[in-house]
C-alpha cells in the first residue's frame, strides 16, 4: 500500500462516523473516546459527550483511568441510554460495613447531565470519585446497579423515577431524588449515610424498596408529604 493511500485511510479512519445498532440506535463502547459522537465537540478522551436527543446503546464497558475522569456527560434533552449488562467502570473502591471510607478520592461521575428527561437502563456504574449517576429532573433509572462511589449512587432532579435498582456500599447516600420522585423496587444496603434520601415538597412515592444497614438510617423523607408502602427498613 502506498504512503498516500495509508494516509488517506488514517484520514478517513479519524472521522469515520459512529457506529449504529440495526435499529438506528448509537453504540457506544471504549474505542468512541476515539472520535467522540456524531456533531459532538470532543474526542481522544473522556467524558464521552452526548450532544444530541436520541438513543444509545453501550457495546461494551468502560474503563476510566482516574477518580477524576468521568464517563459520559448529556447536554440534550430527551437522551436515552441503555447500558445493555455492561457496565462503566471507575477506581474507586470504599472500605468499612457500613462503608467509613472510600480511596481514591475524586470528583468523577458515571453518567452526569443538567438536562431533562435522560433515561438510563440496564447495567452497572462502580468505583467513581462523586456519583455513579447524577441527572436532573424528569430523568428515570431503571435496572442500574451502582456501588463503591466516594460521595453517593444515584442522584436525580424532580419528578424523576428511580426503579429496580440496587445502590449499595457508598460513602454517603445510596439513592438522593429531590421532590416529586417515585423509589420504587430498589435495593440499598451499607450506605456510609442514608439508603434513601428523598425530598417530599409536594408528594413523593417510596414503596416496595428493602433499605438495610445503611449507617445514617435506612429512608428519610424531607418535607413530610413523602407516600411510604411496603418498604423493608428493619
Amino acid at each position: 500500500m502506498s504512503r498516500f493511500t495509508t494516509c488517506g485511510l488514517t484520514i478517513l479512519l479519524a472521522f469515520a462516523p459512529a457506529a449504529l445498532a440495526v435499529d438506528g440506535t448509537v453504540l457506544i463502547n471504549q474505542s468512541t473516546i476515539t472520535n467522540g459522537l456524531p456533531n459532538c465537540p470532543t474526542g481522544g478522551h473522556f467524558p464521552i459527550l452526548i450532544c444530541q436527543s436520541g438513543s444509545y446503546r453501550l457495546s461494551g464497558n468502560l474503563t476510566l483511568p482516574d477518580a477524576n475522569t468521568s464517563g459520559i456527560f448529556v447536554s440534550a434533552d430527551n437522551v436515552t441510554i441503555d447500558l445493555n449488562g455492561f457496565s462503566i467502570i471507575g477506581p474507586v473502591v470504599c472500605s468499612g460495613s457500613p462503608v467509613t471510607s472510600c480511596s481514591p478520592q475524586g470528583h468523577s461521575f458515571g453518567i452526569g447531565s443538567s438536562n431533562a428527561n435522560v433515561v438510563v437502563l440496564n447495567g452497572d456504574i462502580h468505583g467513581f470519585g462523586a456519583f455513579a449517576i447524577d441527572l436532573n429532573i424528569d430523568s428515570r433509572i431503571e435496572n442500574v446497579h451502582v456501588a463503591n462511589n466516594g460521595f453517593g449512587g444515584i442522584r436525580v432532579g424532580e419528578t424523576s423515577k428511580v426503579t429496580n435498582c440496587s445502590a449499595n456500599r457508598n460513602l454517603f447516600d445510596g439513592i438522593v431524588t429531590q421532590d416529586g420522585a417515585t423509589i420504587i423496587g430498589n435495593t440499598v444496603s451499607g450506605n456510609g449515610r442514608l439508603g434513601i434520601n428523598a425530598i417530599c415538597i409536594s408528594t413523593s412515592l417510596i414503596q416496595s424498596n428493602l433499605a438495610t444497614s445503611n449507617a445514617g438510617g435506612n429512608i428519610s423523607g424531607f418535607g413530610g408529604v413523602c407516600v411510604l408502602v411496603n418498604n423493608a427498613a428493619p
